[in-house]
């Protein structure tokens, strides 16, 4: 498929699709497209993320954290929220 775009669109695309880390504006534009359809479906993947860079800020931001403990405790906290008692 060829898409013609007006040069301040491709400009645009071309300087987004390197933002987000894509390796081409047609990976750009795929993802979109892909997004737009994922839009219609309920099942919304986890914390919302959707695409590369928003895992890429979800991943700063637990890297910036606190640490929460052991995974042994974290893994007990889960379990205890799973079964309603409070954490």
């Amino acid at each position: 498929m060829t898409i013609t775009l007006p040069d301040d669109v491709r400009e645009q695309a071309e300087r987004q699709a390197k933002a987000a880390g894509f390796a081409s504006v047609s990976d750009y534009l795929a993802d979109l497209v892909r997004e737009d359809d994922e839009q219609d479906e309920p099942n919304e993947p986890a914390g919302g993320i959707r695409t590369a860079e928003q895992l890429r800020e979800a991943v700063r931001v637990g890297m910036a954290s606190p640490p929460v403990g052991s995974v042994d405790d974290l893994f007990a906290k889960l379990r205890r929220l799973a079964n309603g008692d409070a954490a």
